[in-house]
């Protein structure tokens, strides 16, 4: 026997073509999803939202329209520096400015005045660089157009940077428990579908189906129990064990009924489904980069994938505690909806006929 005997037959196996197109298909993935999703990420800073507090009464007003018309954000005024720090932990802004009282009076009395940045470092970290490094210049504007007889520059720039956790390897804690969960789940779900085949000959559909949920209950319950229980050993997070836990056990039951349900529509070839969410939830978690930079085609599309709003929740749990509620609720649809499809396309299925037994003594 040849070697190229031996590399014929290699071609002849189903999982050696599976590997091939596996080789081509995941690289092409990322290579379109990102390359399409990322175009001009970076030009898009207009989508930004910063929000405004002015603490100096009426003579602020003009330094909050000077902001307002100078930086290349979005703006929105608040009353309150509080409801605007609230905002920026729930995500809904990337930095807050505040005018602080008797700003304007300090330019006579000190010579000097100073603008306040609040950055939630639990935030995309292309946009804290971004505003972060627009902050100092922010403030050389204002003092030209403000204070243009004063020829120094007197307004200075105070950046604080909130929910600071300096422990880097906490950083990288909701990918890991957002999005390496849904790679773990859909690894075991390819050997579970492989289960379920062979137990087709001893066991009816539902038989199959009915033991297969309650075994992947049991799998998320204890798994995101044991996870959840090391991670706390490294990171002190804002939530209580027991909210994460939680959050992680609705996590892990999202992303099983989305990787089952592909078993389910594609069968065979439902790896190289779930393998195709992977770019387009690293992409739309909005840790790297907030999903509103995104071409406009993917701005939304994390809402309807697990580990974007896991790694969202995860984001608010470990840094600053805001609530959660509407990736909860995102999750909770995503697995209600998958599990959905599941048990459809499994009552559609036609059992296999039971084969023909002959009476004894007949040929």
């Amino acid at each position: 026997m040849t070697v190229f005997k031996t590399f014929k037959d290699f071609l002849g196996i189903t999982q050696t073509k599976v590997g091939i197109v596996f080789s081509i298909f995941v690289p092409l993935v990322f290579l379109l999803f990102w390359m399409t999703g990322y175009h001009g990420a970076t030009e898009r800073v207009d989508q930004l939202v910063v929000g405004i507090v002015n603490e100096d009464g009426q003579q602020g007003e003009r330094i909050a329209q000077a902001i307002t018309t100078g930086v290349p954000y979005q703006t929105k005024a608040y009353d309150s520096l509080t409801t605007a720090q609230q905002q920026m932990d729930n995500g809904d802004l990337t930095m807050v400015i505040s005018i602080p009282a008797h700003f304007t009076e300090d330019v006579s009395s000190k010579g000097s005045t100073q603008i306040n940045y609040y950055i939630n470092q639990g935030n995309s970290d292309i946009a804290k660089s971004i505003v972060q490094s627009s902050a100092t210049q922010i403030s050389a504007t204002i003092g030209e157009h403000a204070f243009a007889d004063v020829h120094q520059e007197i307004v200075t720039t105070n950046i604080v940077k909130t929910h600071d956790i300096s422990n880097f390897a906490v950083s990288m804690l909701p990918m890991i428990l957002g999005f390496v969960t849904y790679v773990g789940v859909m690894t075991m779900n390819i050997q579970l579908n492989i289960a379920s085949m062979m137990l087709k000959r001893d066991h009816s559909k539902w038989q199959i189906f009915w033991g297969r949920q309650i075994l992947l209950l049991v799998i998320a319950v204890v798994a995101s129990l044991v996870i959840t229980t090391v991670a706390s050993l490294f990171a002190d997070t804002v939530a209580s064990f027991w909210q994460m836990w939680s959050f992680h056990l609705l996590v892990y039951i999202s992303c099983i009924a989305v990787t089952q349900m592909a078993f389910s529509l594609f069968g065979n070839v439902a790896p190289l489904f779930n393998v195709a969410l992977i770019p387009l939830q690293l992409m739309t978690a909005g840790n790297i980069i907030p999903a509103a930079m995104l071409s406009p085609l993917y701005r939304n599309v994390g809402h309807f994938l697990p580990a974007p709003n896991a790694i969202q929740g995860y984001l608010r749990l470990i840094y600053s505690g805001a609530s959660i509620s509407s990736f909860v609720i995102h999750l909770l649809w995503i697995a209600i909806v998958t599990f959905g499809i599941t048990w459809i396309r499994t009552a559609l299925i036609k059992p296999a006929p039971s084969p023909i037994s002959h009476p004894a003594g007949s040929h």
